[in-house]
This record gives structure tokens, sequence and C-alpha cells, in this order.
């Protein structure tokens, strides 16, 4: 008994200790929930509500299902740590530094959502061994095992740079202050900014990224023809029509088309470079340095008069003084990963996703949405159906005009949605709602081993009927297909979603923990062959569920989320342990919230924060019949054992400066 008041004791004056540091940082807490006098230079009235949950319900099953795939993901992560990395977090298979950051590329998310210590303690310690081990320390020692150069990427593709960044990206959200990190996000930031005098990637003149290969050693002037070329990523058309099937085969022949191909396409400015805009944001969230922010805003603004200048459409290819088509006679289409790329629309897209959020995040201005909005109106304008209403959109560009039609994704019009909030692009949705009346065969069409010709048919072709109920059990990194579901379910149409969006996640841990403990191969079989089971930690259930959000884009996309959570005892992000949280109602003013402590003897504290990273703010929170006015991005909510309480607080979005920051560790100046 002595040690529970002990404990309680200790809890109490934390969470004391907290409200103080919040009332002498940038907001006090004000008695009866009245306005403090005064404000701060950001026009914040000084004022977080504290709230106490007073309801005792029986729990529901999502918040059961909930804490049960937190502690089940919390179980697994040491047995696959275990079973595929060395002691000093090493993994033990060899591989493209992006790949193996991409073993653990969310596990400081999860951390951030409530997940143990030992989840970012993991992930930090790998990101730093794996950094360590793909490092070289002269800038021309190339090899395979020596892909980082000053901890960044020596030259490669924003595509697969940003794979292996978002790792780092991530960490961010676990440890705001962690120097070490500050230092990189700066220096990895510098790169595109021309602050380092080995790595002049930006050209500030024509706002143009001068090779479709950058990073920490410059700008490549030659990149692989063989592979681009052969694998369809890319064309050489009109200078060269057509390419003979063994142009590889005969040296003299590839010399040439080498040195044609650097001509036209590895001097180029490509839509998937817009995917440096996450790191430069990554930069400013830790800093808040204006020259981040201004950096992001003029790129984005380039493409956007890009877009407008060649009618509507994105170009895929720039040249480095700023001209669409310059080294193609001014054809705007063919760019590497661009409209003729056998990916292009999944490279592109995303690529526009992460851009649009980025400098919308840090302007307040909406209007950068319409980079991405531009493009999706473009290519839904263009759909065909067939003789069953299914809905097709071309997701390639020839020189007989666009062909491949399929499916259209989901993933970019529902972060399109969740950015604007606006009637219209919720129509768009609407619209793809009666037109998918067939799952896409995803796996074979977008990823699998397939000929040009064959993708061109097999992926949309029907497989069974589309029910946009029905959740997906599907990996970590699903490029959206799990996002028909939670959106019928802020439709008001699939009630169920919350419970069975867990439940599928939770079953796809178990299925990747059997993986694991029935593979039959040693240390020396790992290193050979570099197959690993799929990361036991997923999040998408969970970001989706407790942050009303999109799941995160994987390559290179910050974290998106209507509210975020931290744990006001334990000083520390994410849901306190026991806490569950459903956000039921997304409005573009409202949002609703559920809250459940299934502790049956101990009481909880948490901050509600509006935005990832603070960027919004609370205006009412409306609870139990009692509407209170507020002015903060924070709301403390104090859950006594086995409460539960609900609540509809109003929201103004994209209001406050953006920061990596905690509540207790924010200040402006």
């Amino acid at each position: 008994m002595l040690n529970f008041i002990k404990k309680k004791l200790i809890n109490s004056l934390k969470f004391l200790l907290l409200i103080f540091v919040l009332s002498t940082g940038y907001h006090s807490l004000a008695q009866n929930h009245k306005p403090a006098t005064g404000q701060s230079s950001q026009g914040f009235i000084t004022n977080v509500p504290l709230i106490k949950a007073t309801k005792l319900v029986p729990h529901p099953d999502w918040a059961i299902m909930q804490r049960r795939l937190i502690k089940t993901i919390e179980q697994s992560a040491p047995k696959y740590v275990e079973k595929f990395t060395q002691k000093d977090g090493t993994p033990y298979g060899l591989g493209p530094y992006d790949d193996v950051y991409e073993m653990f590329y969310n596990w400081p998310e999860m951390y951030a959502l409530g997940g143990n210590d030992y989840l970012f303690e993991t992930a930090l310690k790998s990101y730093n061994a794996i950094t360590l081990n793909n490092s070289a320390y002269v800038k021309d020692s190339i090899d395979y095992n020596h892909q980082l150069y000053k901890e960044f990427p020596r030259q490669d593709d924003w595509f697969h740079i940003s794979e292996g960044i978002t790792l780092f990206y991530n960490m961010g959200l676990a440890d705001a202050k962690l120097s070490e990190n500050i230092k990189r996000a700066k220096r990895f930031a510098g790169f595109y900014m021309n602050e380092d005098p080995e790595a002049q990637n930006f050209n500030p003149l024509n706002k143009t990224i001068k090779s479709i290969f950058t990073g920490s050693a410059g700008a490549a002037s030659t990149s692989s023809a063989l592979y681009n070329l052969r694998y369809g990523h890319t064309s050489l058309h009109p200078i060269l029509e057509a390419l003979e099937p063994d142009w590889h085969e005969k040296p003299e022949r590839q010399k040439h088309i080498q040195a044609l191909y650097d001509q036209i396409i590895t001097r180029t400015d490509v839509p998937v470079n817009m995917l440096a805009t996450g790191l430069i944001t990554n930069a400013y969230l830790y800093t808040g340095e204006e020259k981040y922010k201004t950096w992001v805003l003029e790129y984005v603004e380039a493409w956007m008069k890009r877009i407008a200048a060649n009618g509507g459409l994105l170009p895929d290819n720039i040249g480095q003084s700023g001209k669409i088509g310059e080294y193609r006679n001014g054809q705007w289409w063919g760019g590497l990963y661009g409209w003729y790329g056998r990916y292009g629309v999944l490279m592109q897209f995303s690529a526009l996703s992460v851009a649009s959020e980025c400098a919308y995040l840090l302007s307040g201005d909406e209007k950068y949405l319409d980079l991405l909005r531009s493009q999706i109106d473009g290519i839904m304008k263009r759909a065909i159906y067939t003789k069953e209403d299914q809905m097709l959109v071309p997701y390639r560009y020839k020189k007989e005009g666009w062909y491949s039609y399929r499916p259209m994704m989901i993933q970019d019009l529902a972060h399109l949605w969740h950015a604007s909030m606006e009637q219209e692009d919720w129509k768009k949705i609407e619209i793809l709602m009666k037109g998918n009346k067939f799952h896409p065969l995803w796996d074979e069409g977008i990823w699998g081993q397939n000929t040009l010709a064959e993708l061109d048919t097999i992926a949309w072709k029907r497989a069974q009927a589309f029910d946009w109920n029905k959740e997906v059990i599907s990996g970590d990194r699903t490029f959206g297909v799990t996002e028909h579901a939670r959106l019928m379910y802020y439709a008001g149409k699939n009630p169920d979603w919350p419970l069975e969006v867990l439940k599928a996640d939770y079953q796809e841990v178990l299925k990747r923990m059997n993986f694991m403990q029935n593979d039959p191969r040693n240390i020396y079989s790992i290193q050979k062959d570099d197959l690993y089971p799929n990361n036991p930690v997923i999040t998408k259930g969970l970001i989706q569920t407790t942050m009303g959000t999109p799941q995160t884009i994987y390559n290179g996309g910050l974290l998106r989320a209507t509210v975020r959570y931290f744990d006001a005892d334990l000083q520390r992000p994410g849901l306190p342990q026991d806490v569950a949280a459903l956000v039921d109602v997304l409005k573009a003013n409202e949002t609703g919230i559920q809250l459940v402590n299934l502790n049956p003897t101990e009481s909880r504290k948490l901050i509600i924060q509006a935005g990832a990273f603070g960027e919004h703010q609370f205006t009412t929170v409306f609870e139990d019949q009692k509407q209170t006015a507020i002015n903060s991005p924070y709301v403390v909510i104090e859950l006594p054992p086995a409460s539960s309480i609900h609540l509809i607080t109003g929201i103004k979005r994209f209001h406050n400066k953006p920061s990596y920051s905690f509540p207790w560790q924010k200040k402006y100046n």
C-alpha cells in the first residue's frame, strides 16, 4: 500500500510539474477553463483546459483489440531483432542501404504511438549501426557496401533515398531534442541548399535539382542506362525512337547509348525529386529556421509553374535551364520514373503528395494542394469505363498517347482529402467509390515479375467484387489499399471498421511471427540470400484509428495526423499505457475523439495535440453536454480507472508553426 501511495504521489507531482512547465512556456492552465490574460507573439491565447472523464462503461471491442495489438507488437519486436541483427544493431543480411534501413523504418513511429522504449532505442541503435557500416569516408570510395558518404546516400535517385530515410524522419517523432539527429537533419538538408562545397545539388536560379541522381557527393553526371532502359523506367524518345533488344550486348552500341542516356536523362530534374521536400521540412521541424521553409515553397512553386506551362499536365523532365523537355526537343514525357515509366504513376504521385503536404504544413496556404489536386483531376477526367462500369485511368504515356488503363489508386486521393477536408475532394472519392467494381490485382500488376505488355492488361482485370467496407489484410507498406474501408467509416457506412482494421493488423503480426519462428535458416544463409520476413511492427491501423489520418506514405512521407497524444505523467510521446483512442469524427472544423482507460485500478493523464506537429489549434471542446471555448493546440485529459470519454473538438487547421518539439518543450520567440 505504501508503494502504491508513493507511486501515485510521484505521478501527481510529475503532472503538476508538466502543467507548470506549460504555464511558464507558451501557455498556462487557467482555473475553471477561463482563458489566461495575455497572448504570445504567435497569437495563441495562453490556455490549456483540463478535462476529467466521468463515464464508466463496458470497454468497446476496438479498444481491447487496439491495446492487444500494441502489446503483441512489443512482444514480437525483440524476436525479430534476435533473429536478424547482430548485437551492435547491424542486420545479418547484406543489401542496399535503403532496404536495411527499412527493417526498422516505422519503429520510432510505433514508439510515438505509445509503444515501449525498446522500439525507439533499438531503432536508433540500428540506424547508427547501419549508417556506420554503409559509410565510406572518402568521396570516391564507391562499392556496394559503402553507399553512404557523410551518413547520407552518395548519389541515388530520390525514390530510393526516400525509402531509406523514412526511418530517420520518424525518429523526430520519438525524440525532438536528440542533438545528433538535429545535426544530421541540418547537414542532410544542406546538401540540397548548396551549403556543402562537395554537394552542389541545386540550381537556385532556375529552382532545379541538377540530376536524377544526387546526394552527399553532389549531382551525378552519369547513371545506369542499362538498368533504367531495360526495366522500362525511362525512354530515349524522341531522340531515339526505339532500342534493339540486344543493344546492351554490343560494347560499342552500349557505350553510345550510355552517352545518349546521360545527355538526355541523367542531367534532368524529375518529379520524384520533389521527395526532397520531406528532407528539408524535416530540418525545419527540428529548427524552425525560415530558410528551409523558403526552399520548400520555392521548389514546389517552380513545379506548379511547370505544370501550368504544360497545359495542366505534370512534365517529367526538366533541363538545367528550367525548360520542359530541354534535351528532348521539348517533349514533356519520357523522364526517369515519369509518365512512360512502368511504375511512374505510383512514384510521381507519392512525390506530389509529399511535396504538397510539406508546403501546406509549412505555409498554411492551401494553394499548394493544387500541385497534387491538378494531377488527380487530370487522370480522372481521362478515365474510361468498361461495360461493367469499372472506372480505369491512364497510368502511362507514349508517342501514341495515354495507355495502360487501370483502377485508380486511393492513397493520394485519401491524402489530398485529409489535407484539404474540402467537399470537392470528397466528391472525387465518391466517384471512385462508384467506379471501383473489382479489386485490382496489385501484386501481379504492379510489383510482379511481368513483361511490360502484361503490365498493361493484367492489373485491372477483375478478380473479385470490390467491397469498400471490407478491410484488406495486407502488409505494412500498402500504398493505400487499406484506405477504402477507413473512408467508408467516416462516410458513416462502415461502423465496424475500427475493430476490423485492428484485427487485420493483429493477424498480420501473427502471420509474420509464425514465418519467423519456422524459418530454418541460420546466420550464414541469411547473409547469402538477403531475405527477411516482413517487419512485425505494423502501424497503419494504429495510425488510422488513433490519429484520424491516412497511413504515412512510406517512401519519404512525414506523419500526418488530425490529433496526436502525449503521456502527461511520463512526459513522453504516445498514448499512456492501457489507454486506447479512436478518432470517430473527421470534418473540416470538427474532430471527434473517444478515449478509454482499460486499467481498472490506476488513473492516466494525457495531452491531446492538434496535428502531428502542433500545426492545428483547438477552438472548443464539447463533452457531456458542456462546451468550453478554448484557443490552444492542447487539451489535457484525466482518465480515472476504467473510465472513458468522448470529446468533440472544434479545430482550426494549419494555424500554428509546426515543430517536432513536445508540448513541454515548445517555446516561441
